[in-house]
């Protein structure tokens, strides 16, 4: 098993082989983690970035990299510095040189139809709530955008393509597949697929009771695995329990099957966080609680009850 960093509102705790879990000196608190070319980078609730250097070793970046709300936090392994930020309202940034400087990509404010991306709470300011690399494309990025859709960049910002037909803008995640030109996206009203680089979009449900679709997760066992987790409404319904569950595709979510063995019955705090390590080991967070399973998600044991609320998983 890969170590595991999880990120929380009480700072970065690590869980090793042993499952033993310890507390990182670091960033007192995480939003945020991503790999990146050089290791690992965490956006503190604060907007405070930084960069894990060595095994529980962290130093700050950028003590406050963009004056707008971070969404969303993505690096391209392949490109040395490169990091994205996406913000409220909705736009991106980008670094070059590991989150020392940053670049705001005005042309996302040029794509037709911006001025009516919108967010269901007032004010209604959209904002950038995925932001991805395109695996098969050195430096060129997805973006997912809630309310607005799905958008790519192949030349570091400066033109958007609109990749929207059949798919519901309410966008939460966009994932490419590990080849080829298939993408993922949850949504407000569940999971998408296209299979030629987003032109057109399936609606797959089958399986699927629970259409609020959240995180996404293409594991690296099996080009067509993939997890997601869902609640039965948006948010707003949370306050009474998000009534969501667990769920893996074994066929690129043409078919979905409920995980429960190990697992509550029900969540009542959403599961916000998936992640998988090199061995197919998967990991998912609840509010406090942690649980791993090391069997593709067949059974479940619960690792931690009593964390601080977990905002971010990474396997390192």
């Amino acid at each position: 098993m890969s170590e595991l960093l999880i990120g929380t509102q009480s700072g970065v705790f690590r869980l090793g082989n042993d499952e033993h879990l310890q507390h990182e000196e670091g960033p007192a608190t995480v939003a945020f983690l991503t790999r990146a070319y050089d290791g690992v980078v965490a956006l503190t609730q604060q907007g405070a970035l930084w960069r894990r250097t060595s095994r529980n070793g962290w130093e700050l970046v950028h003590a406050h990299p963009v004056a707008e709300d971070i969404w969303a936090c993505g690096a391209d392994p392949r490109v040395p510095g490169r990091l994205y930020l996406g913000v409220s309202p909705a736009l991106l940034y980008w670094s070059d040189d590991g989150g020392a400087s940053w670049t705001a990509c005005e042309a996302i404010r040029r794509i037709p139809g911006y001025e009516r991306w919108t967010f269901p709470p007032p004010p209604h300011i959209p904002h950038v709530r995925s932001v991805v690399p395109d695996s098969q494309v050195i430096g060129a990025v997805y973006i997912g955008v809630e309310e607005g859709g799905i958008y790519r960049s192949g030349d570091e910002g400066e033109t958007w393509e609109s990749l929207n037909e059949g798919l519901y803008w309410d966008v939460h995640t966009v994932t490419p597949a590990s080849a080829g030109l298939r993408l993922y996206a949850t949504t407000g009203r569940g999971f998408y697929r296209s299979d030629d680089g987003g032109q057109h979009w399936r609606h797959l449900m089958s399986g699927l009771e629970r259409r609020y679709t959240v995180p996404l997760v293409v594991s690296q066992q099996g080009p067509d695995r993939l997890y997601t987790a869902a609640a039965a409404g948006p948010p707003p319904s949370w306050r009474q329990g998000a009534n969501a569950a667990l769920y893996r595709s074994d066929d690129g979510g043409e078919h979905w099957v409920r995980l429960e063995r190990g697992l509550p019955p029900q969540f009542d705090a959403m599961v916000r966080q998936i992640a998988v390590d090199d061995a197919g080991s998967v990991f998912i967070a609840a509010g406090p609680e942690l649980f791993a399973s090391h069997d593709a998600g067949d059974s479940w044991q619960r690792l931690a009850a009593g964390l601080p609320t977990v905002q971010a998983l990474v396997a390192v």
